[in-house]
């Protein structure tokens, strides 16, 4: 033991330099990487049930073709709310993630938009064999309409139902 102006050496103690050393670098990496990190949030509200007595038949009928719709199933795409159009998109192969008609979709959804120009909501049901990726991708078509180098909005209020 050396003593010093009146202190005692123990011996080694906490050594912390390696931690030092170790957060110095680690820090301005995840500053880095959350630079380059980008989160995207996409609002999206279900359908609010509040009918105190039931509609009758004749209600149901014009509130039908008044919804703008899309369906999505095994199959395709259903487009619902617009009577000039083709209701049903399938497929352009067996249905994956990457072979549904977008496409179509996308014609489909800027029909609706000149039948409903005041509509805000699109329904989007998906049923349960659809892969989530799909369902992003319908949404993102149905927010908005990139062509011609110009963005426009189509029904920037998405609400997801469950298919029965």
């Amino acid at each position: 033991m050396v003593r010093r102006y009146g202190m005692v050496d123990n011996g080694p103690g906490l050594d912390l330099v390696p931690m030092l050393s170790v957060m110095v670098h680690l820090v301005p990496m995840l500053l880095l990487s959350v630079r380059f990190l980008a989160l995207a949030q996409m609002a999206a509200r279900g359908p609010v049930i509040s009918a105190l007595e039931p509609p009758d038949a004749g209600a149901l009928a014009e509130q039908s073709k008044r919804v703008v719709s899309v369906e999505i199933d095994g199959k395709g795409f259903l487009i619902g709310g617009s009577a000039g159009l083709d209701p049903r998109i399938p497929c352009t192969a067996a249905c994956a993630p990457d072979t549904y008609d977008y496409a179509a979709l996308d014609n489909a959804l800027r029909s609706l938009k000149a039948d409903h120009p005041d509509e805000k909501r699109i329904v989007i049901a998906p049923g349960d064999d659809v892969p989530f990726d799909v369902v992003a991708r319908v949404m993102a078509e149905a927010r908005s309409d990139v062509s011609g180098g110009k963005a426009r909005e189509l029904f920037p209020e998405p609400l997801l139902a469950v298919r029965q």
